[in-house]
């Protein structure tokens, strides 16, 4: 009888343990996920007090929008430049979900060039200027089919 109950317990410890690992994995990956929306939620404040503080002259014209190809390699980039910041290593850049979720193969390779690119690309540059770089080498290049 001893035998049966030692398996027994093992066999629930076992379960357990499988059932607290899913679940600890599930809360990783859902802190993960909110990290980024914490961290711009706490910027946009900071964006909009600022703004209120400074005056912009009324010449200035607004930057027309970018096809979405372009708005989706500019969030690439983005996140490119933010994990090499972070100390966060290539391969982990190339798993985030804009570029391993993309059905065209022609596309994946395109964002991951692009990736690779600004991730090693050294020194920080203004967001607009950012901004205008990308949408420009987005739109020499022709869409992945």
């Amino acid at each position: 009888m001893s035998v049966f109950l030692r398996w027994g317990v093992f066999g629930i410890l076992g379960v357990a343990a499988l059932l607290y690992a899913y679940n600890a994995s599930k809360r990783l990956a859902e802190a993960h996920t909110a990290r980024p929306a914490t961290a711009a939620a706490v910027a946009e404040p900071a964006k909009d007090h600022d703004a209120a503080l400074r005056v912009s002259p009324p010449a200035v014209a607004e930057t027309p929008p970018a096809p979405a190809r372009c708005e989706e390699e500019l969030a690439v980039v983005q996140r490119a430049i933010d994990m090499r910041r972070h100390g966060d290593p290539l391969d982990r850049v190339m798993r985030i979900q804009e570029i391993a979720w993309q059905e065209s193969a022609a596309r994946r390779a395109r964002l991951e060039q692009v990736a690779t690119q600004w991730f090693n690309r050294e020194g920080d540059i203004a967001p607009s200027t950012l901004r205008a770089v990308v949408v420009n080498d987005c739109q020499q290049h022709p869409p992945a089919p």
